[in-house]
């Protein structure tokens, strides 16, 4: 009887010293540690839209299909796009033509041209007249002289009078011409470099009009898998329109949102430990890459007013990142966005820049 109570005494003995041992270690662990199961694996979800209107005539790819950065996606028909390429190529030369600059003289440049050689022609024309007028005004002033001592007759006067008149309306008209000369000169200088703008937007309307046509192919823009596919050859579709969505397995990390009471603890640069519940038995070596600022209730829709008369207060959630360390690109294929973890930050290390 006295050993079976000894033996009472240190079963019981046993189970309070495991329990103790056991409250040791989880009092240690959450000194150490802080976790959470409220995280979730997170990534790019690209939504593929249209980029221009028409009628679809390819669709190479499938629904949860691996595509590649480049891979073909979809075709629009690109035959109304080529023709708007080839009017914008005309325009363009066009304008080309107009300014000279297409390799031939151009309407403009030849105007620019004579109006500048009718101003020279002018100007020439004005000094050779300035040099008659002078010469007319010396043989007048010196008939009227000899014509006051009688050596000249009164018709030999007028004749040099009327000489000398009509010399000086011709330089005034040939003035007059210079100026207009000069004016057409400066009016058709002006009305070129209005071309020229016209020559650079034509330019960028066939630029454009380029990458119209390159846009009839839409391409991959980064590898992932193709889900929610909602489009079909001969389907007519708008800019715009969304068509697939491309869930991006280049880069994936955690979200876990710890209480407001742990969050204290939680330094960038930490490391973490992550388990998939889709893979148990896994770890996974991670870090802590950034905090957010603001519980997870200032994004709800409707924000919680504690401004009232009944208040209940509630353990707030925060979010942090978690970046993977190193992830085989086996496990990269296999995890899948929204997945949930379990993640645990060792609180020991102080953090360091990532």
């Amino acid at each position: 009887m006295v050993k079976g109570k000894y033996a009472k005494l240190a079963v019981s003995a046993l189970v309070i010293a495991g329990l103790a041992a056991l409250g040791v270690q989880r009092w240690q662990y959450a000194r150490q540690y802080v976790s959470t199961d409220n995280a979730e694996v997170e990534g790019v979800i690209i939504p593929i839209r249209a980029r221009l209107s028409g009628v679809v005539v390819q669709v190479p790819v499938h629904e949860n299909t691996r595509v590649k950065q480049g891979d073909l996606l979809f075709q629009v028909r690109e035959d109304e796009y080529q023709q708007r390429v080839e009017q914008a190529r005309a325009n363009y030369l066009g304008a080309l033509v107009t300014t000279g600059q297409g390799g031939m003289p151009g309407l403009m440049d030849s105007q620019v041209r004579s109006a500048a050689a009718r101003s020279q022609a002018a100007q020439a024309t004005i000094g050779q007249l300035v040099a008659n007028v002078e010469q007319a005004r010396s043989d007048y002033q010196r008939t009227q002289r000899l014509a006051g001592q009688g050596v000249v007759s009164t018709q030999d006067l007028e004749a040099a009078r009327a000489r000398f008149n009509a010399l000086n309306h011709q330089l005034q008209a040939a003035r007059d011409n210079s100026t207009a000369a000069r004016e057409g000169t400066l009016a058709n200088e002006a009305a070129l470099k209005v071309e020229e703008y016209r020559i650079k937007a034509a330019e960028s309307a066939l630029a454009l009009a380029r990458i119209e046509l390159q846009d009839t192919r839409q391409a991959s823009p980064r590898g992932g898998v193709i889900v929610h596919k909602d489009v079909q050859p001969g389907q007519f579709v708008v800019a715009g329109q969304k068509l697939l969505s491309l869930v991006s397995t280049e880069h994936m990390w955690v979200v876990a949102n710890f209480k407001e009471t742990q969050i204290g603890r939680v330094r960038v640069g930490q490391p973490a430990r992550i388990s998939v519940d889709a893979f148990p038995g896994q770890h996974f070596e991670g870090v802590v890459h950034s905090l957010v600022p603001a519980t997870g209730a200032r994004f709800s829709l409707l924000p919680q007013e504690n401004a009232t008369g009944n208040f209940t207060k509630v353990v707030q959630r925060m979010q942090a990142r978690i970046e993977f360390r190193e992830l085989p690109t086996s496990m990269q294929q296999a995890l899948g966005q929204g997945m949930s973890v379990f993640v645990e930050v060792d609180t020991r290390d102080s953090g360091q820049p990532l």
